[in-house]
């Protein structure tokens, strides 16, 4: 909704006669969106920089194999996501399953599993030789199983999917909950059947929320690292990862960030264009829920899948990674490893892992206030625009903004270089869009009346942002900073790349044991690590009547 001009000039005291006021907050919320956008603007700087040599080699080698293997990795893994989480929020929120308001839980806690943690896990049941579940498979029937290898495009799409459907999960079942019956019963009146209704009147309600989880999928895919590096599938993200701590060669790198990104922008663009100007509007007055659908004789295998969903993505994983656990306090020497490593102790990575977190989150939540405020009350163009600057983190990986900031701070930033700091830096401008999108909800949902009226008692714009604006919307602005704190506590390529001698986080530890192979020692770090992001999902979780 737009809110007429004079209210927000009002709030802000933003009179049009004083030009120096009116330019501050939208003056503050570009230098945010600049801050954001200069990792994307450098890294095609220097890769248009790099030479005809650098592209030619990398054409007629091998970008065309993984451009081609990291968008087909993205489409199953997208398809996947939207299958599973589609039918999963509709057997929750729409069916008479068995036990739906605790699956309802139990299927969104899969997010506070990074995918890496996930693949070290179906990799050591899976994998051909030496899998927990072929070994046991082998004393049992004398002679070794065939299973698939948990390895190479169809393992990675497997565990990928396993731990991103979350996203359409989620989002599918709030707009399941809000759905009302009125709208599938004008529909069945005008003659369509239970499929026509969904196809023609059901899905285009669910568009919006399908597309933006759909986009975050296909988003956390281009950027993922760990899964594909363990599972042996080549993508851009693990090509450029060994071109930075491998070979050195920075030109390379930047021209397959800038394919990598362009493919990025292409997917936000298209979200953009699918998404199109429509809008869908319930009248609250006549909003009823639908009667739940009898499931009939499909109730047990629905509740079967259900369970294997849940114990696929969530119970198996914590469940071997407490039996690791436990296994590895009962070897003091395994213990010895697990907890230290050189001079530093667990007690230091799980602090490294809190802390830079946590003030990446505190930093993203309070930088997203400028862009957010002026899309709130200066709706137009310019507020679109810086919106969406400040979000265009969503299409840089977590190791091209290494790349960049490993270049930018090389050169303009030395100060920085070599300090935990730019760890920080990194998670900021990875997640800020997380925190911009929060904010602007959280915003939009208060009436300027509101602060008109603390104006009108003579509180300064100042007085009444922080008197009034703020504390209501607080609850919005938390969950964004809980949603930073999450993702940044999982992150791992930016950290690798980044991180100062001797500074390990959580995620590092995880990953240094898991490629050795020594599961058992990474198994501590691991658990603590999702222990800890399950306290920010629950607090997310809980915005929403998902435990109803």
């Amino acid at each position: 909704m737009a809110y007429p001009q004079m209210d927000a000039d009002l709030l802000f005291n933003l009179p049009r006669r004083h030009s120096g006021a009116n330019l501050a907050l939208p003056l503050a919320a570009g230098g945010v969106a600049l801050l954001v956008a200069a990792p994307l603007v450098y890294i095609f700087l220097r890769a248009a920089s790099a030479g005809p040599d650098a592209w030619q080699r990398l054409l007629q080698s091998r970008l065309w194999l993984l451009l081609a293997n990291t968008l087909a990795l993205a489409l199953a893994v997208t398809a996947g996501a939207l299958l599973l989480g589609v039918s999963l929020a509709w057997l929750t929120e729409r069916s008479d399953l068995p036990g739906r308001r605790w699956l309802r839980a139990l299927l969104a806690l899969p997010l506070a599993i990074p995918a890496y943690i996930g693949a070290i896990v179906h990799l050591a049941l899976l994998r051909p030789r030496g899998g927990l579940i072929p070994q046991a498979l082998a004393s049992l029937f004398g002679q070794p199983a065939p299973l698939p290898a948990p390895v190479g495009f169809w393992g990675a799409a497997f565990v990928l999917t396993l731990f991103t459907y979350p996203y359409v999960y989620l989002l599918s079942g709030a707009a399941f909950r809000t759905l009302s019956a009125s709208l599938q019963d004008a529909a069945r009146t005008l003659g369509r059947t239970p499929w026509q209704t969904f196809w023609q009147v059901t899905l285009p309600v669910l568009r919006p929320g399908l597309l933006a989880g759909a986009l975050l999928v296909a988003l956390d895919i281009l950027a993922e690292y760990g899964t594909v590096a363990l599972l042996r599938y080549e993508t851009f993200s693990s090509a450029i990862f060994v071109q930075l701590s491998g070979r050195y060669d920075r030109a390379a790198a930047s021209v397959l960030s800038s394919v990598l990104v362009g493919v990025a922008v292409l997917a936000l663009w298209l979200e953009l264009r699918l998404q199109g100007k429509a809008r869908f509007t319930q009248v609250e007055a006549a909003w009823r829920p639908a009667p739940l659908a009898a499931l009939g004789a499909w109730r047990l295998p629905a509740l079967l899948l259900a369970l294997l969903v849940v114990s696929a993505s969530l119970l198996v994983p914590l469940g071997v990674l407490l039996t690791w656990s436990v296994s590895a306090f009962m070897q003091p020497g395994t213990l010895a490893q697990a907890l230290r490593a050189g001079s530093r102790s667990f007690g230091d990575f799980a602090w490294n892992s809190l802390w830079t977190s946590s003030l990446a989150a505190l930093l993203a939540v309070t930088l997203s206030l400028p862009a957010a405020l002026l899309a709130a009350r200066h709706p137009g163009r310019l507020a679109r625009l810086i919106s969406r600057f400040c979000q265009v983190g969503y299409a840089i990986p977590g190791v091209v903004i290494a790349l960049s900031l490993v270049l930018l701070v090389n050169r303009y930033l030395p100060f920085l270089y070599g300090t935990p700091l730019v760890v920080v830096l990194a998670y900021l401008l990875r997640h800020m869009p997380q925190a911009v999108r929060s904010s602007e909800a959280a915003l939009a949902r208060l009436s300027p009346s509101l602060e008109e009226a603390a104006r009108s008692l003579g509180r300064t714009p100042l007085q009444t942002f922080f008197q009034v604006t703020l504390p209501l919307a607080l609850p919005g602005l938390l969950a964004g900073g809980a949603l930073v704190f999450l993702t940044s506590l999982k992150e791992l390529p930016a950290t690798l790349l980044l991180r100062p001698a001797g500074f390990d986080t959580l995620a590092v530890r995880v990953w240094s044991w898991a490629v050795e192979g020594f599961y058992v020692q990474a198994a501590p770090a691991a658990l603590f690590l999702v222990l800890a992001a399950l306290l920010p999902l629950s607090f997310l979780l809980r915005q929403e009547p998902i435990f109803r």
